[in-house]
Formats: C-alpha cells, sequence, structure tokens
C-alpha cells in the first residue's frame, strides 16, 4: 500500500488556482492511504480537505486523520515537532508499506522535522517537495475572505489531465552520506577502528570512492588485528626494528590507545607485561647472559658470577620490606625482581623511579587479575594513568631507541583517516 503523510499547511488544498502541496502530490502520486497531520487551527480545514482530495477525477483514496493533534502554541518549536513527527511516521512504518512524506505544508519547524525523520530514521520512504506555481513565497490563505472550496475545485488549473508536474523528490543520499562520515569521525575519535570497518564495510556502503575505500579498510584491518590478535602494525613491521623492539613499541601503542578508550583494566594488567618484558631485554643488553629462558620465561641464570650477591641482595631487600618469605629461584623473573636487579646494578635513578611509578600499581593489578575485584576510580584515576603511560615510555626510551614520531603515531593515524572521511 502506498501511504501519504501530510501535514496540512495555510495554503492546502488550493491556492492562487493552483492545487496546495498536499492535493497536488496527491493528485501525483495517487496513494492508496492519506493520512493527515492537523494542527489546532488546521482542523476548520477539515472538510475542505476532503472534498479537494476526493476531487481528482476517478480517485477514491482512504483518508485518516492522525490522533496526534498539534497544539497552535508547539507548531513553531522543533524539538516538539520533531518528537510528534516522528512519532506519527512511525506509526505507519513497517515493511510491507511504502510511505511518501509531504516536504511542503505547514509550519517551517514542522516541514524541518519532517525532513529530519526521514533523513536520520532509516525509513522506507519517499520524501517529495511541491514547488509553488509561480515559484516564489507562499502567502498565507484566509477562507474567510475568499471563495467556497467547490469555486476553488473549479477553477483549480491543476485539475486536468495536462497539469504541470511540481514536485520535487529529495535524494537524502548525500546528507546521509555527511551524516554517516560525521558519525565515522566521531568513531575514529574514540579509536574504534573496528565499528568504523564494519560500517565502511557493508554492502552497498558508497561513503568513499573504490580507491579511498581499499586505502581505509586497509588501514582498519590492520588496527583491528592489532588490538584483537596483537599483531603488529604495519608500519612498524615494515621497519629494520629486532623482534622484541617491534612487540615493544607495538605493545606501548596499544596500552596508550586502550588508555584513551578508557578501558582501565587492560592497561593495568598489559603495562606489567610490557614493562616485564622491556626490563628482561634491558638486562639482556647490559648484563648478558644473566638472564635466561626456561620454558619461555625469564630466570636468573645460576651459572653467572653475580648470581649469589644478587639472591642476597633481593633476599634482604624482602626483609626490608617485611616480607616473610625468601627469594625463590626457581620462580620466572617479575617487575619486582627486576627492579631489585637493577638497584643492585645501581642503574639510573630515572630508571628506577618510573619502574616504581609501575609498582605503585601492582596491588590494583593483582587484586583486579587475581580477585577479579572492581577498579577503584579514586585509587585508579586518570592522572596516575597519566603518570603510568608516561612511565612507561621512559622504560621503552631505557632499553630501545625510539623515535618520537612513533608516540604521536594513532593521533596522526586518526587525521589520516579523518581527511579520507571529508
Amino acid at each position: 500500500m502506498k501511504i501519504l503523510i501530510s501535514a496540512v499547511g495555510t495554503t492546502d488544498p488550493i491556492m492562487k488556482n493552483h492545487d496546495g502541496a498536499l492535493l497536488h502530490l496527491t493528485r501525483i502520486y495517487r496513494p492508496d492511504k492519506i493520512v493527515l497531520i492537523y494542527s489546532e487551527e488546521m482542523l476548520a480545514k477539515k472538510e475542505w480537505i476532503e472534498k479537494a482530495l476526493q476531487s481528482i477525477d476517478g480517485y477514491s483514496p482512504i483518508i485518516v486523520i492522525d490522533p496526534i493533534i498539534l497544539k497552535n502554541d508547539e507548531v513553531y518549536i522543533f524539538d516538539k515537532m520533531y518528537e510528534e513527527i516522528t512519532q506519527i511516521i512511525e506509526r505507519y512504518n513497517n515493511d510491507e508499506d511504502e510511505l511518501i512524506l509531504n516536504l511542503s505544508s505547514a509550519t517551517p519547524q514542522i516541514i524541518s522535522a519532517m525532513f529530519a525523520a526521514n533523513r536520520i530514521n532509516d525509513y522506507n520512504t519517499r520524501a517529495v517537495q511541491v514547488a509553488t506555481p509561480d515559484k516564489s513565497a507562499n502567502r498565507r490563505f484566509d477562507p474567510a475572505s475568499g471563495p467556497g472550496i467547490e469555486e476553488l475545485i473549479h477553477t483549480n488549473i491543476d485539475n486536468n489531465s495536462s497539469f504541470e508536474n511540481r514536485s520535487l523528490e529529495d535524494n537524502s543520499q548525500k546528507f546521509n552520506q555527511s551524516l554517516v562520515k560525521r558519525y565515522l569521525r566521531q568513531l575514529i575519535a574514540q579509536y574504534d577502528y573496528a565499528a568504523v570497518l564494519e560500517i565502511l564495510t557493508q554492502k552497498d556502503n558508497r561513503i568513499l570512492s573504490k580507491t579511498n575505500q581499499r586505502k581505509v579498510c586497509a588501514v582498519l584491518e590492520n588496527f583491528v588485528n592489532v588490538f584483537k590478535k596483537q599483531a603488529l602494525l604495519s608500519d612498524i613491521s615494515a621497519q629494520n626494528f629486532t623482534d622484541r623492539k617491534a612487540k615493544a613499541i607495538n605493545y606501548f601503542l596499544v596500552i596508550d590507545v586502550l588508555n584513551r578508550r578508557g578501558q582501565v583494566a587492560d592497561v593495568l594488567i598489559k603495562s606489567k607485561s610490557l614493562a616485564e618484558f622491556i626490563l628482561e631485554e634491558l638486562l639482556h643488553k647490559e648484563h648478558p647472559d644473566l638472564v635466561v629462558s626456561v620454558d619461555n620465561h625469564p630466570k636468573l641464570n645460576p651459572q653467572h658470577p653475580d648470581f649469589d650477591r644478587i639472591v642476597n641482595f633481593i633476599n634482604n631487600e624482602m626483609k626490608k620490606e617485611r616480607k616473610n618469605r625468601e627469594f625463590d629461584c626457581n620462580f620466572p623473573l617479575n617487575l619486582l625482581s627486576f627492579y631489585n636487579i637493577l638497584d643492585f646494578y645501581e642503574a639510573d635513578d630515572v630508571l628506577l623511579d618510573n619502574i616504581n611509578i609501575v609498582k605503585s600499581f601492582n596491588n590494583e593489578r593483582n587484586a583486579l587479575a587475581h580477585g577479579l575485584s572492581e577498579i577503584n576510580s579514586q585509587i585508579v584515576n586518570s592522572r596516575r594513568l597519566k603518570k603510568l603511560i608516561a612511565a612507561l615510555k621512559v622504560l621503552l626510551q631505557f632499553s630501545y631507541t625510539v623515535d618520537e614520531d612513533y608516540f604521536n603515531y594513532f593521533d596522526k593515524q586518526n587525521d589520516f583517516l579523518r581527511e579520507q572521511l571529508n
């Protein structure tokens, strides 16, 4: 069924010896049903409207008056009209019927509301405007000072088989694309690359040219794999980095973005892992053969000449902290033992201070990872998390020489992606 939804305006049903917008669209599309939206003031036109609609030769539509009657003091309020018009359209919208919306009758706020509802919501609609006969602005029609409806129908120039079609069907494609692009830019600003990729790869997507589509989706697919599978960024894997350096930079950038997304739990868990990975590499460089890999876990090498002294040093440190246990050489090295080893070797105070910042999150991290506890936002706040990210950056620079440009990698990539959506 074809359904025309139309408000009733001051120039309906006939104006200046021509169809008003409502009557003109009815004449052109001949809908099976016409849903009329009246304001309190326009209810006085009810009889005129119905007679005019029934005057089309060989045509007898179903005429329905929507139960919502718009209040006179609200028809000039866009927000209220958008709410009312959307509700009305939803009442008649379904998968079976085709809706036609009249974008020319009633107040500018009602017309704008209908226009916006059509553009923003995914309705199965055709929205149509009607140009005035003299292609100029309409003037208010006062039925009290003019002829009756019968004479208006009789003198209506459009009431014949050779009338001029003044309808202008609204093509919302460009506007819809603009809305989608704006939404995609917002998702990019939130680093939600998976959502952007999903939208861009939907069937019949025409948001970007094919060339830009391939270019943008290639970047997004890489990003999605980075966050889902811990894959390497293609720009990092393309560099002549060692495997461990590439992984460390990649992991840092992931943690930085997770922090910007507000995924605090992931940040806490991954930060300790990254710090341990970096410090293990630092010890490999500065003290070869001190740390060995046993079943893929770092452990102190008992054959190293400093082994006994390091163990004693760590045990003394544990006693100072009143820990009623000794260092177990069979256990893998962790953030605390890496710190103790570097302290034994009198490492740079800046390095030790930044390891301490990462260590300061250990209790919250363990409670989260092992006790499934809720994160205390009073303790783990944005200011402390910012310090944590900065500390990881310092550790990274101590172990590797990293170009500062890499630390702005996702900001630059986001700029690139947004440019493609302009």
